[in-house]
């Protein structure tokens, strides 16, 4: 199959929902509107992988500020200046899996963010996504202030609060 990676457009929120509601149990689902919030607040660091069938991958990015997860479902507004990247949505559709699209979209997205001048990230791995994101570089901290742990049990049981330094995403 043969894919390009490009930038999402406002245009292509409806098939990121698509995949979003294939990808995920429907704790994680959002409208259109909310993951487009992500899109409007950092364009550069949201992308996706298109094949001739359009959309087969996505990432949603943006700035946000370290250890403060955005509530799931929540629209976001810019956010004051911060150093911190943080991944809100990694998702490829079921004929794009195995292609190391997640490894590509990755490092194009950590490439954006370093354009911006920010130099660690943050996520919560959902859905047992935990091992995909510490071969990419990321670590769960060994404890979390309480309200933290509180904010990433909200995304569930398995959920786990997980950090990097761009740098080694790109190593």
């Amino acid at each position: 199959m043969s894919l390009r990676l490009r930038r999402l457009t406002a245009v292509d929120l409806p098939a990121v929902a698509a995949i979003q509601n294939a990808a995920y149990l429907p704790i994680y689902r959002e409208p259109a509107e909310i993951l487009g919030s992500r899109l409007e607040i950092a364009p550069t660091c949201c992308w996706g992988a298109y094949g001739p069938d359009g959309l087969a991958a996505y990432i949603l990015s943006h700035p946000w500020p370290a250890a403060t997860p955005p509530a799931i479902g929540t629209a976001l507004n810019a956010p004051p200046v911060v150093d911190n990247w943080f991944i809100h949505d990694l998702a490829i559709g079921e004929a794009a899996r195995g292609l190391g699209l997640g490894r590509a979209l990755v490092r194009r997205s950590a490439d954006a963010a370093i354009a911006l001048g920010l130099d660690r990230g943050d996520l919560i791995a959902v859905q047992g996504a935990g091992p995909f994101w510490s071969r990419m570089g990321y670590a769960a901290p060994p404890a979390l202030p309480d309200a933290l742990a509180a904010k990433v049990a909200s995304y569930g049981p398995d959920a786990r609060y997980m950090t990097a330094r761009l740098a080694q995403l790109l190593a």
